[in-house]
């Protein structure tokens, strides 16, 4: 009997320690029962009159997702756990607006916190104390546009009330109420560890089922979907650039989700793009580059959007004169898409070994044009000081429809802005036929008088008055209802009326 008992007991241990064998480390004494949530048609496409190209050699594991049909419609190891990087904060974002929601914090909130850094070499060096201080909606920004780390671990601390391994228990416990149980969160950055199996690991599968948890937030695709944002550290701001160049590139159409990256991750994107109200999530782990990462995603995309009859996204040019005609047959207006260039002001602050060589190379300008720009800064040998901040002018470009006014001559191709009226509000939608949600765009609702300017930093009302060739500022401040033109902020648009 006693024999009988034993070997029963004996047993009954080795399947306990089975069973936390297999749970993370950090969950073991907290997870209780596991409700997936998630509703994912594994059973991808297999037939091959639908399949779409993909460059496969480029992604070590991926997936893309119909949101509209729930199904996968390609996949490449998207069950293989991987290490994930900087998409951690995905994470990191959903606890944030589920808070948020809750009604436990504000977007008002400020988060202030500081650290040290260390200024000049050997014996003749200093350490400074930073301080700073956001709101809670610009360190959400900053983690998810920007990709910051120290706002990602402050924002996990903060939401933790001040406990950060608090959050990263509570990540984990999230990951796997929402059936995300291969995925395992270390830390609330991506950043690496020192060995490679205590890295921030998931897979494509579970990173999906993430994403389509964000989705329900539609802030959250407001800053994601930003190419540029502002953000404001006390009486300071400066302009972040978003990691995801897709946004950038087709903005409207491509408006998230996360970038990731370390040595051993990879460059990973879950992107995410809508079309003629038809959404796609993409999700891919392990690429080369960043060029590379974006253009996969980006084909991905187009090559789905073009099986199912819809335009690829940043496909103006199919957008003609014809789109544009009202319901009783009224005639219909003529014009084109152009080009239109801006410039943004970023704020570079220099790390401890770079020179100005480097910082010219990272953002793609010529080392004279970042000696023009911080003329008082950089010095002729370009001697450089860790914490130095250096301005930086980054062209982007936007598409707009330009509208010939009635009775007069066709623009030339080499100006294509002679005789024609910018109107940025423009419908972009293309060929949406095969979703039957095509709306015929009425002539009374385009403004052919007007053009929407977006105020850039720098700009001034004069500025602004000069460049569309008006005579005071006068006309501005009316139609736009300024009184005070210190309210002038970065992004704003401002209406300017060209019938006068």
């Amino acid at each position: 009997m006693e024999k009988r008992f034993s070997l029963f007991f004996s047993v009954l241990i080795i399947l306990c320690v089975a069973l936390i064998s297999n749970a993370s480390p950090a969950l073991t004494d907290t997870i209780g029962t596991r409700s997936v949530t998630s509703n994912i048609n594994l059973n991808y496409i297999t037939d091959p009159a639908v399949m779409i190209p993909v460059q496969e050699h480029e992604v070590k594991a991926g997936l893309l997702y119909d949101i509209v049909n729930k199904k996968i419609v390609w996949q490449k190891n998207s069950t293989a756990v991987l290490p994930i990087a900087s998409l951690t904060k995905m994470m990191v974002a959903l606890l944030a607006i589920e808070d948020l929601r809750a009604g436990k914090f504000n977007w008002n909130d400020t988060l202030s916190w500081s650290h040290s850094i260390v200024m000049g070499r050997k014996f003749h060096h200093k350490t400074l104390t930073i301080k700073s201080s956001y709101s809670f909606q610009d360190v959400f920004k900053a983690m998810m546009i920007a990709s910051d780390n120290q706002c990602a671990e402050q924002m996990a601390t903060y939401i933790g009330d001040g406990d950060l391994n608090a959050t990263i228990q509570r990540m984990n416990i999230r990951a796997l109420a929402l059936g995300m149980t291969s995925t395992v969160y270390r830390n609330p950055s991506g950043l690496p560890a020192s060995i490679a199996t205590l890295d921030n690991a998931s897979t494509p599968v579970d990173q999906l089922i993430l994403g389509l948890e964000l989705l329900k937030y539609q802030e959250v695709l407001d800053f994601t979907g930003m190419g540029y944002a502002q953000v404001t550290n006390g009486k300071h701001g400066s302009i972040i650039r978003n990691h995801n160049g897709l946004t950038i590139q087709h903005p409207g159409e491509v408006d998230g989700l996360k970038t990731g990256y370390t040595k051993r991750a990879g460059f990973c994107l879950v992107g995410t793009a809508s079309k003629c109200n038809h959404r796609l999530i993409a999700v891919v782990l392990g690429c080369r580059g960043p060029a590379i990462r974006n253009e996969v995603v980006k084909n991905m995309f187009n090559s789905y959007y073009t099986s199912l009859g819809v335009d690829p996204i940043g496909n103006y040019n199919s957008f003609t004169a014809q789109n544009i005609a009202t319901s009783s047959g009224s005639p219909r207006l003529e014009g084109q898409w152009v080009t239109v260039s801006d410039q943004v002001r970023t704020i570079h602050v220099v790390r401890k070994g770079e020179n100005i060589s480097k910082i010219a190379q990272r953002y793609h300008c010529s080392v004279s044009q970042l000696r023009s720009w911080n003329r008082k800064k950089v010095t002729t040998g370009g001697q450089l000081r860790a914490g130095q901040t250096l301005a930086v002018y980054t062209a982007i470009t936007r598409k707009v429809w330009m509208v010939k006014p009635e009775n007069s001559d066709e623009g030339s191709e080499d100006q294509p802005t002679a005789g024609l009226e910018v109107n940025a509000n423009q419908p972009t939608d293309v060929n949406c036929n095969s979703s039957d949600n095509t709306e015929a765009v009425r002539k009374e609702d385009i403004d052919v008088k007007a053009v929407y300017h977006t105020v850039m930093p720098g700009d001034t009302l004069y500025s602004i008055a000069r460049k569309y060739g008006l005579a005071n500022v006068k006309q501005l401040k009316e139609l736009n209802q300024i009184h005070d033109h210190r309210v002038l902020l970065p992004g704003m648009k401002l209406k300017v009326s060209l019938g006068s």
